[in-house]
């Protein structure tokens, strides 16, 4: 697999992971069969390990996701890309 692909897919699986419209058992069975390692993109692998430590307290917004990636270092990640699926189904339910 060609870099640009493995970056989609990793992308893809990150927004399923925050798609609340999801249910959440499929997000807990696709979070149990990733792990930091999977991620070939090191922001990737960073935005993973924040979901798993948010997701274990259930649901999580954006701006949460946002502050728990600027407590651990990392302030100019733009989480606004992995909620967006959710965004363009919400808006496309309304």
């Amino acid at each position: 697999m060609d870099h640009a692909s493995q970056s989609a897919d990793e992308l893809q699986a990150l927004r399923s992971l925050c798609d609340e419209a999801s249910p959440r058992t499929a997000r807990q069975k696709l979070l149990q069969s990733l792990s930091p390692q999977s991620f070939r993109e090191s922001e990737h692998q960073v935005v993973f390990e924040s979901i798993r430590a948010l997701f274990s307290r259930g649901d999580f917004s954006a701006v949460q996701l946002r502050v728990h990636l600027n407590n651990r270092g990392f302030p100019d990640t733009d989480v606004e890309k992995y909620f967006q699926r959710a965004q363009i189904e919400s808006a496309d339910r309304q």
